[in-house]
């Protein structure tokens, strides 16, 4: 999901991405872009643009090292939206793992909504550790809301087989202003650029994010852009 406040993550991020820019042996990193089209903005099991199509796009940036950083923007529901994130991966004895921190921004609204609202447009920021181990990953975002709202902790856990991905997502709130919600999502990728999505949330508790009850179906183009 999603990016302008300072703030010390925000910071962080800016610091992080000069370092990974200056950063020796540049012969070994690579550029990557692409851009995105879908029938509506899918975001952990919720349509966050309201039924409206989404447009995204994405640069990023990646070392041998295992560094990496980058910028996505989308459209979404009343404006845009610009992630920022740092991270670093790789792998050890078979295990596959990521930290990242991520800053979700809402330059074109100034309006700050209450997390937990289906279409909220408060800034946020994250931290992100992702494990895996052959097919199966399980990854937990530690969530920090600036406008004021509850912190939470959003886990998912998931299998890739063949072209298949089956997740499972849940919400956490700190506090008991927010209630847990889950989904399941089954994603089936036809080729390296259509990915067909059908997602259903569970209203765990009181339905605060706004899970619909239906089913939602998804679909996605994504188009790799040639940096050389």
């Amino acid at each position: 999901m999603k990016l302008i406040k300072l703030s010390p993550i925000a910071l962080a991020t800016t610091m992080a991405l000069g370092g990974l820019v200056a950063m020796p042996g540049t012969a070994n990193a690579e550029m990557s872009a692409s851009a995105t089209v879908s029938n509506f903005y899918l975001w952990r099991g919720l349509d966050i643009s309201a039924g409206a199509p989404q447009v995204a796009g994405s640069l990023d940036y990646s070392h041998e090292s295992g560094a990496y950083a980058g910028i996505w923007a989308s459209s979404e529901e009343g404006g845009t939206e610009t992630d920022l994130y740092v991270g670093f991966a790789g792998e050890a004895g078979g295990f596959s793992y990521d930290l990242s921190i991520w800053e979700y921004l809402y330059p074109s609204d100034n309006s700050l909504t209450a997390p937990g609202d289906k279409y909220s447009d408060s800034d946020l920021s994250e931290f992100v550790l992702g494990l895996g181990y052959a097919d199966v990953g399980l990854t937990v975002y530690f969530g920090n809301d600036k406008a004021g709202g509850d912190d939470y902790e959003y886990v998912t856990l998931d299998y890739t087989m063949d072209k298949f991905n089956i997740l499972y997502g849940t919400w956490m709130f700190d506090t008991a202003t927010g209630e847990d919600s889950s989904h399941l999502t089954v994603a089936y990728s036809a080729t390296d650029n259509f990915t067909f999505t059908v997602t259903k949330g569970f209203q765990d508790d009181v339905n605060t994010l706004g899970y619909d009850e239906d089913f939602l179906f998804h679909v996605a183009y994504s188009l790799p852009i040639d940096m050389k």
